[in-house]
């Protein structure tokens, strides 16, 4: 690897391990995706009792080691449970837990690979990438982080906000019972062969707006299925060509061995963690394993997606059920239990379906009744061509983007929160997380009348100049505060 090429962050976990150590983790790997994916399976790794079926089928699927290599683990349930949580921060470990493990050279080597893999995505995932050559767009995007943050919790801090999203179809053919888009069946495709210096273009224009490294960080899918449209490697490889690198792809249809070794030695030729299956059933897993080998799997991730795994879906799209989180708890009681997830959606910015040429303006939000799908859409607009398509972009831009609010725009706190007035100020209460302010000269007067939602900004300004008589220097900090902060409502009234 020459100077001019540096390893990436993938590669360098990798170049951690020997091939005869990455050799055992792509085995142990596989057990573990079993241990999640099969909770017959997980209650034997319990208790180390496995039947002569399960050690066949383990065999069968490449998970050759020797299985009292990992005895630690069924000896006590305790054990078992911490090791799980804590393998990978092995800076969290306690020592007792610590001196355990490196008695077992396995369990040793998936601490580390699993502590390595996560120091690797805590580093991507710090690094919230800026766009730099649009900062109306780049000020807006970092108000919809620093929202998503405070609306959904621990997800927020995980999602790495992509700024497009590509729809290369109408509909999905999948079906999944709990799809949180709700997508409808498909009906119709993108044609490459007649589309393709169309989708070039605007490709071309999404770097020429956002800059060629910014506009990489996109997905070719949304709420559809990449495998739906038979010309989806050939779409991806289009945009890796024209902004320098390669987007992700999540499919629930890993039975396609051909197509799936097509798409895993398109990211292997990188060294990158892709593709990502979801997996519906325990029968899906067992052919998943049939299909492909450990170390095809190498940079795999599974998503065990099964109707028997313990951790809960989304409650939105198909399967809405408007949760509030912590809103509706009593004061002093907020953290009393954990707040579910809230939303599988993860683009900040432009959600493009190229079949019927629209572009919604998008991101994460809780999911409720009036954002079904767990992202608000702030305006939309349609376009013709690529010409016309940059157009469209810089409107949306120049419509929803002002670096302040803007003078004649009513001021509204986010729709996710509740305002309580408190003695010194007054609190936002979101899903997950309760923001205080405090200041009972500017900040009580200035979060009741934007709690009441009808006050235009020059509105605001002038009462709090004239009849309260605050420094107008003061109510501009507090609210450039709130802006900034990504509590008020961005939403364009329509």
């Amino acid at each position: 690897m020459s100077e001019e090429t540096p390893l990436n962050a993938y590669e360098q976990l990798i170049a951690c391990f020997t091939v005869e150590e990455m050799d055992l983790i792509v085995r142990l790997k596989r057990f573990f995706e079993w241990v999640q994916g099969d909770q017959e399976f997980a209650a034997a790794a319990g208790s180390g009792s496995f039947s002569q079926e399960q050690r066949a089928r383990l065999q069968q699927i490449g998970v050759t080691f020797d299985l009292r290599e990992l005895d630690l683990l069924w000896e006590n349930s305790d054990f078992q449970l911490n090791f799980l949580r804590a393998c990978g921060c092995q800076d969290a470990m306690p020592a007792e837990l610590l001196e355990k493990i490196a008695q077992r050279p396995l369990l040793a080597l998936w601490t580390r690979y699993v502590a390595q893999k996560n120091k690797v995505y805590r580093h991507f995932r710090s690094t919230v990438f800026r766009v730099p050559k649009n900062p109306r767009f780049d000020a807006w995007r970092m108000r919809r982080v620093a929202a998503a943050k405070s609306e959904l919790g621990h997800f927020g801090h995980v999602i790495d906000h992509p700024i497009l999203a590509f729809e290369l179809g109408d509909g999905c053919s999948v079906g999944c019972w709990f799809c949180a888009f709700a997508a409808r069946k498909l009906t119709t495709n993108f044609d490459y062969l007649e589309n393709r210096e169309f989708f070039q273009d605007v490709v071309k224009a999404c770097a020429d707006v956002f800059g060629r490294d910014q506009a990489a960080m996109a997905l070719l899918y949304y709420g559809t299925e990449p495998h739906d449209n038979p010309h989806y490697l050939d779409f991806l490889k289009d945009f890796a060509k024209i902004t320098g690198h390669a987007s992700c792809t999540s499919t629930a249809v890993p039975g396609d061995a051909e197509w799936v070794r097509s798409l895993i030695a398109f990211y292997r030729q990188g060294n990158l963690p892709w593709p990502r299956f979801s997996v519906l059933t325990k029968k899906m897993l067992l052919k998943i394993h049939e299909l492909y080998t450990p170390d095809e799997l190498r940079d795999v991730e599974l998503l065990i997606q099964t109707r028997e795994h313990p951790r809960q879906k989304v409650t939105g799209g198909r399967i809405l059920a408007e949760q509030n989180g912590m809103r509706d708890r009593e004061s002093g009681h907020y953290m009393d239990q954990i707040v579910p997830q809230g939303s599988i959606a993860c683009v900040s910015g432009f959600l493009i379906n190229m079949v019927h040429k629209t572009i919604q303006l998008v991101s994460p939000c809780y999911t409720s009744k009036k954002w079904a799908y767990g992202y608000r859409i702030y305006d939309t607009a349609a376009f013709t061509d690529a010409l016309d398509f940059h157009r469209a972009i810089e409107e949306l831009i120049e419509r929803n983007m002002p670096l302040t609010p803007r003078p004649d725009s009513v001021v509204r706190f986010r729709d996710d929160l509740c305002f309580k007035p408190t003695e010194q100020g007054f609190d936002l209460i979101s899903p997950n997380q309760v923001h205080h302010f405090a200041g009972k000269e500017v900040v009580a007067p200035l979060g009741a009348m934007i709690a009441e939602g009808n006050q235009r900004v020059d509105q605001m300004y002038s009462t709090m100049t004239d009849t309260l008589r605050i420094n107008p220097m003061l109510t501009g900090m507090a609210v450039k505060q709130l802006f900034d902060g990504g509590f008020l409502d961005e939403v364009r009234a329509v």
